[in-house]
């Protein structure tokens, strides 16, 4: 029944186990770690929640489809499986769950302490910038959206224009050594 429970609970990500609680995972995004350089995978969290609810009907019809069973027999055993894990949780304390985790009895609940599994399939991941030159990509200048290679071409055009100042200059002082010779040998 564990094989077909923690099917069930892949498939759906959630299962709901009648006298013990219901079970379902979140998704934890993946983070980037910025200055260790590395990209840790996106996670199910596996929660635990100790409400009293009933097993749903898509269970059932899970559970009768893949045994091959009717539906009655299936609701059957399901009752008397959950009873005995009841009964083991009562008597020895902890319940292990393959591949959801394990349940511990306190004074008043359970608590719950989920595998760590999938989080072993899936390591960090390296996270270098990676540089290209010449590529193309899109640049957002004031409001108007433009490629790289447009911006590269205007700063070039700016730059050859700031790199023939010295010509001007040049030309104005000719023009005013000019001056003072014409000055001095008139």
């Amino acid at each position: 029944m564990y094989q077909y429970l923690y099917k069930y609970f892949s498939l759906h990500k959630s299962l709901v186990l009648p006298g013990i609680g219901s079970f379902n995972t979140s998704m934890q995004p993946a983070q980037l770690d910025f200055v260790n350089k590395t990209l840790h995978a996106p996670l199910h969290v596996i929660n635990y929640s100790n409400d009293t609810v009933n097993a749903d009907e898509k269970l059932y019809n899970f559970l009768a489809k893949e045994t091959g069973q009717n539906k009655g027999d299936v609701i059957s055993v399901f009752n008397n499986f959950t009873q005995q894990l009841i009964n083991n949780l009562q008597s020895s304390g902890t319940l292990q769950l393959q591949g959801i985790g394990t349940l511990t009895k306190n004074d008043e609940n359970y608590s719950f302490a989920a595998e760590k599994t999938v989080a072993i399939l899936f390591p960090n991941v390296g996270a270098e910038r990676v540089i290209r030159q010449n590529a193309a990509h899109n640049v957002r200048v004031g409001e108007d959206n433009r490629t790289s290679t447009q911006m590269h071409e205007q700063l070039a055009v700016k730059e050859a224009v700031k790199e023939r100042w010295w010509i001007s200059a040049l030309v104005l002082a000719v023009i005013g050594i000019a001056a003072i010779v014409y000055y001095y040998y008139r």
